[in-house]
C-alpha cells in the first residue's frame, strides 16, 4: 500500500472542527456537541467571544466591544436566558423602550457561558484550508495540520474568503460579498469618573459612536474608575491609521466636548482598532454557505447584531447535517 494510501486512511481528528470560537463557532459548537459530533474549536486570540469582548488592564476593566446584545429569536432568548440563571448574564434598561442584555460583571461572560464544556484551542491561526480525498486539512501557522470530517469557518468575511478562495471558491465568493465598518475604540483608566454621565453617551456630531462609564453599568462591581470610548463609523474609517497617541488625545477631546466634563487625570490609555467591527453589507439571504463538508458563518451572513452571528452558527451546522444525510 502505498504512503498516499496510507494518508487517506488515516481517521479524522475530529467530526468537526470549527475555526473561531466568536459567538457563531460557539453557537455551532454548542449545537453540533449536543448532536453527538466530536468537535475541536480553534481560535487565534486568547479569549473566546470574538467582538463580545472585555479587557483588563492595569486593574481597570473596559468593555471595549459590543456593549449590550439583543434577542428576538427563541434560541437566542432561551440561550441568554440561561446564562442570566448561571448569574453570567442580566438585564440593561438603556431607556424605557430599549431593555438589553449585558455580562455579568462584563461582557465576556456571555461567551464564557457558552464555551463551558466545549474544547477549544486558543493562541491557535489557521493559515490554509485544503480540501482533500476523504476530509478536510485545517494548516495553521506553524505547518501542523488538523484533519476533520467536516470544517465550519467563522472568521469575519475577508479573512474567510482568503482562507477559502483555493478549494472552496463558491463559498469565498458569498464571503466576499459582505462589507464592515471599522471602530477606534480608546480605553481610559482614570483616578476619579464620578463626575461622568451615568448614561451611555452618542454624540455623532463630534464623532462619538458609544461612550461610557463603566462603573456605572448594570452589574459592575469592585471596579475602578473607567471610561470606554468607541468613535464613529465614519472617524474610525478615516483615522484608522493614526498612532495610538493621536486618536487617544483627540477622542478625549471630542468626549469632552460632547459631554462637557473633563475626565480629569489619566492612569492609563490605550486603543484599540476593530477592522470588522459592524457589518454595513450582508451576504445575500439566499448565498452559499455550504459546499461538500465545508460551511461558513459569521454575522455576515446576516446583520451586524450579535444574534445574527449565533443564528448563523446554528444554520452551519444544520446544513452541514443536511448536505451529509442527502449524500
Amino acid at each position: 500500500m502505498s504512503a498516499a494510501t496510507n494518508t487517506a486512511t488515516i481517521p479524522p481528528d475530529y467530526d468537526l472542527l470549527i475555526i473561531g470560537a466568536g459567538i457563531a463557532g460557539l453557537a455551532a459548537g454548542r449545537m453540533a456537541q449536543r448532536a453527538g459530533y466530536s468537535v475541536m474549536l480553534i481560535d487565534k486570540g486568547r479569549r473566546v467571544g470574538g467582538r463580545v469582548s472585555t479587557r483588563r488592564s492595569d486593574g481597570f476593566m473596559f468593555n471595549h466591544g459590543a456593549q449590550y446584545i439583543t434577542a428576538r429569536t427563541d434560541e437566542f432568548t432561551e440561550a441568554l436566558a440561561a446564562a442570566t440563571s448561571a448569574g453570567m448574564a442580566g438585564n440593561w434598561q438603556l431607556d424605557p423602550a430599549k431593555n438589553v442584555v449585558i455580562g455579568a460583571p462584563m461582557m465576556r461572560a456571555i461567551p464564557g457561558f457558552l464555551a463551558d464544556g466545549l474544547p477549544i484551542q486558543q493562541n491557535r491561526r489557521i493559515a490554509r484550508i485544503s480540501r482533500q480525498a476523504d476530509h478536510i486539512a485545517c494548516i495553521d501557522t506553524e505547518g501542523e495540520a488538523l484533519r476533520a470530517g467536516q470544517v465550519i469557518c467563522t472568521a469575519p468575511a475577508p479573512q474567510t474568503a482568503t482562507l477559502l478562495a483555493s478549494d472552496f471558491p463558491a463559498l469565498a465568493a458569498t464571503a466576499a460579498s459582505a462589507a464592515y465598518a471599522p471602530c477606534v475604540t480608546i480605553m481610559l483608566g482614570l483616578a476619579d469618573d464620578s463626575h461622568l454621565p451615568a448614561t451611555p453617551l452618542h454624540a455623532p456630531q463630534h464623532d462619538i459612536g458609544w461612550a461610557m462609564r463603566e462603573t456605572a453599568r448594570p452589574h459592575a462591581v469592585s471596579m475602578r474608575p473607567a471610561l470606554t470610548i468607541q468613535a464613529s463609523a465614519e472617524w474610525s474609517a478615516a483615522h484608522i491609521n493614526d498612532a495610538d497617541d493621536t486618536s487617544i488625545a483627540q477622542l478625549i477631546d471630542k468626549y469632552q466636548l460632547a459631554s462637557g466634563c473633563s475626565v480629569g487625570d489619566v492612569l492609563h490609555a490605550q486603543a484599540h482598532r476593530w477592522l470588522y467591527a459592524k457589518v454595513t453589507t450582508a451576504a445575500a439571504p439566499d448565498a452559499l454557505i455550504c459546499q461538500d463538508n465545508l460551511a461558513i458563518a459569521g454575522d455576515w451572513l446576516g446583520g451586524a447584531r450579535v444574534e445574527h452571528a449565533f443564528a448563523s452558527g446554528v444554520r452551519a451546522v444544520q446544513a452541514l447535517t443536511k448536505a451529509a444525510s442527502s449524500r
